[in-house]
Order: structure tokens, then C-alpha cells, then sequence
């Protein structure tokens, strides 16, 4: 099921463009002060300006549960295997991206792969309502 309006709307209208970043040899902790100064609830992890992982507050609780050193890099214990979209799909199609691999973070990719931007639940959320 679809809403018609998300269909028309592309991922470039409503994403963030202000993206959190860090490189993969940061600390567990920089990363943590980051999110918390930032308040955002995840930070990509980029490489010559692709994504290369990413980390959410998620991922912090469970380092938190198995007491991971808040010292180890990053790099160690992202997710690296990160979904992404193409900034020119529709809203419906990152809805769908994100409903079916369960995941509340998309980050937004350009044509090349660069990160250009972040969409998340939150943001569709905000924008059906608008439509609506």
C-alpha cells in the first residue's frame, strides 16, 4: 500500500543535507560526544566521501550491554554494510527501503555515491503529515 503523494515527492526535497560524518578511525567515544553535541541518532562513516558504515544510538546500547571499550575505532564496529538511496527516488521508495530491511537511518547518495544527505523515519513521518 501506497500513499499517492509520496510517490510524487523525491528523497532530495525532504532529506537532511546536514549529515554527521566520521572517519573510521575515530573513537567509540568522539563518536558518542558527537551525536549527543549534534543530537542527531546516528553518524555515517565516510570514506573519499562514499559511505563506508554506519553507527546509530542503537548500535550504543548494545557496545554499552557488551561493554565494549569506548576507545576501540570506530571502523571496528559499524555497520558496514549500509543500505542507502539515490537521491531521485521517491519518498515511497525509501519508505519501502526502510520498512522492509527495518531500519529507521538511510542515508542518501548521489549518482556517484557520494553522501549527500540523510532521510529517516522521522522525516517521512513529518512530510505524509503535510500531504495529508
Amino acid at each position: 500500500m501506497y500513499y499517492v503523494g509520496l510517490l510524487g515527492v523525491k528523497v532530495s526535497e525532504i532529506m537532511s543535507r546536514r549529515v554527521v560524518t566520521a572517519k573510521g578511525d575515530e573513537k567509540l567515544s568522539d563518536i558518542a560526544e558527537k551525536m549527543i553535541q549534534s543530537k542527531v541518532s546516528s553518524v555515517v562513516v565516510v570514506s573519499d566521501g562514499k559511505v563506508a558504515g554506519i553507527v546509530t544510538e542503537k548500535d550504543f546500547v548494545k557496545f554499552f550491554a557488551l561493554r565494549v571499550d569506548y576507545d576501540s575505532k570506530i571502523s571496528d564496529y559499524m555497520t558496514r554494510e549500509v543500505i542507502v538511496v539515490r537521491e531521485d527516488a521517491s519518498l515511497n521508495e525509501a519508505k519501502n527501503i526502510m520498512v522492509s530491511n527495518n531500519i529507521r537511518h538511510l542515508p542518501v547518495v548521489d549518482r556517484d555515491n557520494n553522501l549527500v544527505g540523510m532521510i529517516t523515519v522521522r522525516d517521512i513521518v513529518e512530510s505524509v503529515e503535510t500531504l495529508v
